[in-house]
């Protein structure tokens, strides 16, 4: 699989807490053939069976160049995402002014990386494995897995301070369903694409927001799912 053309200079400046490159004085023109061998061979094989020599063989270099300046496989690999996906590190909520354009902002977001090498379901898959494996869960830094938790978090806490949302709960117990919900597709072999999140959004997301607002007097978020539902 050929990438360098798509990926060569894509987020490749881009400064990353993910990131584990060693330093000192190393002639740093092969990082990008590295980078996108390690992508290309995780695309294909999954996280526990990409393997440095094979990375080694289809960037053309020895596996002592990749070591030199990654400490280890993970180290590599989430360093590569972020090469290829900057968007990972990227933890600023949408913030359009109302509840409906912040998760519509979300959904197109997600539809960016639909048809992406780097996929959202190769990102959790990359995150499911980090639960079970303690140096790539160190170089993740959990910021693949709990990305989708925090964001959903801000936009609600958002919706909050504006009045569309019940002031004072803990929005996090909300955000979890997203992340609860993709991780159980990326489980069963099925995709996380932008649809399902607009699904999960509005069957889930949306319902229990307005549930608590219902509660306490209604809201501007409890009349936006009202119209949602009678659309649909």
């Amino acid at each position: 699989m050929e990438l360098s053309g798509a990926g060569s200079g894509r987020g490749a400046d881009t400064e990353s807490k993910l990131r584990r490159r060693t330093d000192g004085r190393l002639d740093r023109s092969r990082d990008p053939a590295i980078l996108d061998a390690a992508l290309a061979a995780l695309a294909e094989n999954g996280y526990d069976d990409t393997n440095m020599n094979d990375i080694a063989a289809r960037a053309g270099v020895g596996k002592a160049a990749i070591y030199r300046r990654w400490s280890s496989k993970a180290a590599l690999i989430a360093d590569a995402l972020v090469y290829w996906r900057p968007d990972l590190i990227d933890d600023d909520a949408p913030d359009t002014g109302s509840l409906a354009g912040d998760f519509d902002a979300l959904v197109e977001r997600v539809a960016r990386n639909d048809d992406e090498l780097i996929s959202n379901d190769l990102v959790l898959r990359v995150a499911m494995e980090a639960t079970r494996n303690q140096e790539l869960a160190s170089a993740l830094d959990d910021l693949m897995l709990l990305k989708g938790r925090r964001l959903v978090t801000a936009i609600l806490r958002q919706a909050e301070a504006r009045g569309e949302v019940a002031p004072d709960r803990d929005w996090s117990l909300i955000a979890d369903v997203l992340t609860g919900m993709g991780l159980m597709r990326v489980i069963s072999g099925q995709s996380v694409d932008a649809a399902f999140i607009r699904s999960v959004i509005d069957t889930l997301i949306l319902p229990a927001v307005c549930a608590v607002n219902t509660k306490n007097g209604g809201g501007r978020a409890a009349r936006l799912s009202t119209r949602r539902t009678a659309a649909g």
